[in-house]
């Protein structure tokens, strides 16, 4: 993350919570107190107006008006009164920010530092000290490269010419490089995509840019036209899987497999009364749901096939091992 990016961010979350108050306050005490501009104050406000809570719908979404001279927030009542948080909840929140700090994107004396401080506070000594430790082995990288790749990408784009990319595949876990034919950029749930005709694998693909790690033009034109065989989902994640696709049952303790749903639009999913949670879809790449699997420990059971249940046990041995 840039300087100015952090900034900008513990910017706005110190800025709401001082504004969504009744009376608000003025433009002049807001550029004061923050040491900025009235241009970069309207930046921000505006910026506001896409940010909020999930399901981020206009109900959802921060608002705001100027009256006078006046700054009021709006639908962020949430800023006005202390969180309650579980114990689960604020060890997790403080294992994530003291990783976010020990990599040097937020400062030790920031306002975060200080609310991890009165968190650690209320943790016991011995679960503090396991908490620090933890924390410190949790690596964090902000790839801050998608911008720029999107740029050489769009100059591909204008003077139609062939890319060669050196991309990490999530399916396989080994980075690579190949040459492609730029068709067009998407943007999809949160992340920006490349639509290209890839030479290695001879088909049309979809390569998410912050998996990107290096991108080059090459003098090469490209040969492919934009057609009808071009075929742009409706949702990067829209899958037909084929004749040789596992058929993958999975069953959830909780409503949790929800998550994988979304990530997985054509899967089925079925509730049981007794509240747990039956998904079932079809994939050619359990490599890639091996690896997502991992994240939910015992809380899912994979019922089928064997050989996702396998990958999934030696994924989180070797996680154990890293970790002792």
């Amino acid at each position: 993350m840039t300087d100015k990016v952090a900034r900008r961010l513990n910017r706005l979350l110190l800025m709401v919570p001082y504004v969504a108050q009744e009376d608000g306050a003025s433009i002049k005490e807001l550029c004061k107190k923050f040491g900025i501009s009235s241009e970069e104050l309207t930046s921000d406000l505006k910026l506001l107006w896409m940010c909020g809570l999930p399901d981020y719908g206009p109900a959802d979404l921060i608002d705001f008006h100027i009256k006078g001279d006046r700054v009021y927030i709006k639908m962020a009542d949430y800023f006005k009164r202390p969180l309650n948080l579980t114990r689960e909840e604020a060890v997790a929140l403080f294992v994530a920010g003291r990783a976010l700090i020990d990599a040097g994107i937020f400062d030790a004396g920031s306002p975060l530092a200080a609310s991890l401080d009165k968190i650690g506070a209320v943790l016991e000594d011995e679960e503090a000290s396991e908490v620090e430790e933890v924390s410190k082995r949790v690596h964090v990288e902000m790839d801050s490269y998608a911008e720029s790749w999107r740029r050489i990408i769009e100059e591909g784009l204008k003077q139609g010419r062939n890319l060669v990319i050196e991309y990490y595949s999530y399916s396989t876990g080994k980075l690579g490089k190949r040459e492609v034919e730029p068709m067009s950029l998407l943007w999809s749930r949160g992340h920006w995509y490349l639509q290209a005709w890839c030479h290695d694998a001879e088909d049309f693909r979809l390569f998410r840019l912050d998996r990107i790690r290096e991108v080059s033009l090459t003098d090469r034109r490209v040969s492919r036209e934009v057609s009808d065989e071009l075929h742009v989902p409706e949702l990067v994640g829209e899958y037909r899987p084929g004749r040789k696709a596992h058929n993958v049952k999975l069953r959830f303790d909780g409503t949790e497999g929800r998550r994988l749903q979304e990530e997985w639009p054509a899967a089925k999913v079925t509730e049981a009364e007794s509240g747990s949670l039956a998904l079932e879809l079809r994939t050619r790449n359990l490599v890639w749901l091996a690896s997502y699997l991992t994240r939910f420990g015992d809380r899912v059971r994979i019922e089928s096939p064997k050989e996702l249940r396998q990958l999934v046990e030696e994924r989180a041995s070797k996680m154990l091992e890293m970790y002792a």
